[in-house]
């Protein structure tokens, strides 16, 4: 192997630079690892390569992993729990296995509807939402999402819902959850 030490970042590969990265956060020995977005932008085969990693720190060094990612499919793999923000708010928490298997916000499913399945019997239908993202500056009133879910009605401009349980360990703030 090529020693790197005396490489500038823009000579190393998008794969190597998330090594080092991982490698100079791994040196203090931290207790949680925050890891934002950390395979977004690398190719399939060093996407897995990273993850292996991670993986592999989170059980030899039993260091906790706070990853933040938009990828569902990737965190079908890697977590234990998940909780689906929208614009800063929680909208559902739970067991990766709960909320995967039995979405329950409108958000969570939307999400969920365009991760790729590889067996195409398999396929959901593509829930696409309209219109852009709210400012975070100037939230909608009632619940976040409202402007762009596909299931509002009249109370959602006017409630913001609260976490309400849906399972054993699992939540959804939607007004649609347990008769709300």
């Amino acid at each position: 192997m090529k020693c790197r030490l005396f490489h500038y970042p823009h000579e190393l590969s998008g794969g190597q630079r998330q090594r080092v990265v991982i490698a100079a956060a791994m040196v203090l020995q931290p207790e949680l690892l925050i890891a934002d977005e950390p395979v977004s932008m690398l190719d399939v085969s060093v996407r897995a390569e990273i993850l292996n990693l991670l993986r592999d720190l989170r059980r030899s060094r039993g260091v906790s992993l706070l990853f933040i990612t938009h990828d569902l499919s990737t965190v079908a793999y890697f977590a234990d729990r998940i909780a689906v923000m929208y614009l800063g708010r929680i909208v559902e928490i739970g067991p990766t296995r709960d909320v995967l298997s039995n979405p329950q916000h409108p958000y969570t499913k939307a999400l969920l509807s365009v991760v790729p399945v590889p067996n195409p019997r398999l396929r959901r239908r593509r829930v696409i939402l309209q219109g852009e993202t709210p400012n975070p500056i100037h939230l909608p009133s009632g619940c976040r999402f409202h402007p762009r879910c596909p299931v509002a009605f009249d109370r959602c401009p006017n409630v913001d819902p609260p976490l309400v349980m849906v399972g054993e360990r699992h939540a959804a703030a939607c007004l649609l959850v347990n008769g709300q």
